[in-house]
């Protein structure tokens, strides 16, 4: 008798210290949230989770309480969102994410929730997009990106996720679109851009991932359409600009990437047709109109808005002096 009473309360105490309950919960319009095993309270085995219209969101093993082996996610419409490995509540070894059309959108390894190795990402028509390597959770190394029409987008090298040395961009119709350095992810020194034709459309220098010093902009057929200085991003200094023919159209004075002080302006022979005083972009001083090269008439500007104008040059000569006009 004595050693059946002994037995019974090392039964009860096993009980008390193994006890397992399978637990199901719900929202709050008592559609079923979660279900699955708790030993000593803690999620246990296999458990599966839904959204709030009852259908699967995940479903996968617990171990003491953290996410143990094999699990796979859903979306909404019920097709496969993801499925990999866990390790104490952290992803590892191989993984695959998918779209909502059952196409993968990415694949490759975790090593304890970080991605590792090799990843390849895809567009949802199942090309590829990139293909890139991590070491602890960050891209290293050379990286290619790709068009749904698998063509290339870009091609370089990163380090820590950020952009270094040299790279090159491309259009859907596999043409060179720009090329140069970069230095933690901004763009640094000589660069390059294209027309999807192969012609050059700009070409100048950068730092910080602004444009500094000479730069010059092309038309697609080949001809300069402006060149001039930049200075932290903005046009500075002098200008000039030109139509697809080649002719001059204006020139004149950048301060902080407005135009300022005098601007002058050319007919289609490229013979001033007249000239500005500019300020913050906005005429504000004297406008001078020209025929084939001689003054004719002349107006003055604050801010934009005409305050005075004369119609020929001799009542223009007699109320202002001329040597404000340099």
């Amino acid at each position: 008798m004595k050693n059946l009473i002994t037995f019974i309360l090392l039964l009860n105490l096993t009980f008390c210290l193994g006890q397992k309950v399978y637990q199901i919960n719900r929202f709050k319009n008592n559609s079923i949230k979660s279900h699955g095993w708790l030993i000593n309270t803690k999620k246990s085995e296999h458990w599966i989770f839904y959204y709030l219209d009852s259908i699967v969101k995940e479903k996968g093993v617990f171990k003491t309480g953290l996410k143990s082996g094999y699990w796979k996610t859903f979306h909404i419409n019920k097709t496969i969102a993801s499925e990999g490995f866990y390790k104490n509540n952290l992803k590892n070894g191989y993984w695959k994410y998918y779209y909502n059309n059952g196409n993968i959108s990415e694949s490759g390894e975790f090593l304890d929730n970080k991605k590792t190795g090799f990843w390849k990402t895809y567009h949802e028509n199942g090309k590829l997009i990139e293909s890139s390597q991590f070491i602890n959770g960050t891209k290293n190394g050379y990286i290619k990106t790709y068009y749904t029409n698998n063509t290339l987008i870009s091609e370089g090298f990163i380090k820590n996720n950020k952009r270094k040395g040299f790279w090159k961009t491309y259009y859907a119709n596999g043409q060179l679109k720009s090329e140069g350095n970069f230095k933690n992810n901004l763009k640094t020194g000589y660069w390059k851009s294209f027309y999807n034709s192969g012609q050059i459309k700009h070409q100048g220098r950068y730092s910080k991932n602004l444009q500094i010093n000479f730069w010059t902009y092309y038309y697609g057929n080949g001809k300069k359409s402006k060149f001039g200085a930049f200075k932290n991003g903005l046009e500075t200094d002098y200008w000039y600009y030109f139509s697809k023919n080649g002719n001059k159209q204006k020139e004149g004075h950048f301060n902080h990437g407005k135009k300022s002080n005098w601007w002058l302006f050319y007919d289609d022979m490229e013979r001033i047709n007249h000239k500005c005083q500019l300020k913050n972009n906005q005429k504000n001083g004297y406008c001078l109109i020209y025929q084939k090269e001689e003054l004719v008439s002349a107006a003055k500007f604050l801010e934009g808005k005409k305050i005075k104008e004369w119609a020929d040059l001799a009542s223009f000569k007699k109320e202002n002096n001329l040597s404000d006009l340099k």
